[in-house]
């Protein structure tokens, strides 16, 4: 364990073992449990810092907590609550970035434990109240590993995840990666003038429209305020045809509880070759620059990497 402790694990840790030994019939003192959570708080950011993607040390880490000096203790929702909203780094750090999956793969595994014990208490007793408390755990670790995935508003994929299946995609020798970048035309007007609960709306139902003009298997993330990225896995460069369905998805009026709100949206591709390096920060910044020419050449449209923007419009 570090001798340096960073504040914000120790005062994080002291209230979560208050919160926890506040509870009725704990029987426990803050000052045995505190050590150990920031023994496992300070390990896991650890992990987020790492290469490989450390998911097996995480889950060993959060199984910690089903042991001594917890094994009398049920603080499912406490371990939930402080280490998903553990502000783990500045915004949009790695550290930031890869916490919420770090998080809740310890949390998952931690369910997971209290999962078997009670399945172990059931083949003892076959109660029914214990029944009942292991289809809530896994109904719990179903919701935390797709929160910890997926944006709250649209229910569509966040960062973390998208990352990660592009990363599975490249490993396919057979076939390459291709990103599309999907801003939104004159989105800030759309706040400014019908209010950002009307934007909302708008997003959720972009996000419905992204959906139903897209394949299954893509993957479809908001990647923040009115950005949108999909991830698709094509043996060949068929990116253009997707950007042309999307633009002509995208244009027409959004039938919000104020009205009629007209949209639009500029997008960028950039496809990775099966066999190449595929890099996806690279990716990102080529499908980047490919959706400001669109939107410098007048929005309503979609640019390839490295090609002229092609108004939407014109191409149907």
């Amino acid at each position: 364990m570090s001798i340096d402790i960073e504040p914000p694990v120790a005062a994080m840790a002291r209230a979560w073992a208050r919160a926890v030994c506040a509870e009725p019939g704990s029987g426990a003192s803050p000052q045995h449990l505190e050590p150990v959570l920031i023994e496992i708080v300070e390990q896991l950011l650890t992990l987020a810092r790492s290469e490989p993607f450390p998911v097996p040390q995480a889950r060993l880490l959060g199984a910690k907590l089903s042991e001594a000096p917890f094994d009398r203790i049920r603080m499912l929702a406490q371990a939930s609550r402080w280490l998903l909203g553990f502000p783990s780094g500045a915004p949009g750090s790695l550290v930031a970035t890869r916490w919420p999956f770090v998080a809740s793969q310890a949390i998952d595994s931690y369910a997971q434990a209290l999962q078997e014990r009670a399945l172990a208490q059931q083949e003892q007793n076959l109660s029914a109240k214990v029944s009942l408390r292991v289809q809530e755990i896994a109904a719990l670790q179903h919701r935390l590993r797709h929160e910890a995935t997926h944006d709250a508003l649209t229910d569509l994929a966040n960062r973390t995840l998208l990352q990660d299946r592009v990363r599975l995609m490249a490993t396919d020798p057979n076939r390459g990666v291709g990103l599309l970048l999907i801003d939104l035309d004159r989105f800030k007007q759309i706040n400014d003038g019908y209010g950002h609960a009307i934007g909302d709306e708008v997003l959720v139902e972009l996000a419905n429209r992204l959906r139903e003009v897209c394949a299954p298997d893509t993957v479809i993330c908001r990647y923040g305020g009115d950005e949108f990225v999909l991830a698709v896995n094509p043996p060949h460069n068929t990116l253009g045809d997707l950007a042309s369905k999307i633009v002509s998805a995208l244009r027409d009026p959004v039938w919000s509880t104020a009205g009629p709100v007209p949209v639009s949206a500029s997008v960028g591709t950039a496809f990775s070759p099966p066999g190449s390096s595929c890099d996806f920060s690279d990716l990102l910044r080529r499908a980047d620059r490919a959706m400001y020419s669109a939107k410098t050449a007048g929005g309503r449209r979609f640019a390839l990497a490295d090609e002229p923007a092609i108004d939407e419009a014109v191409a149907g």
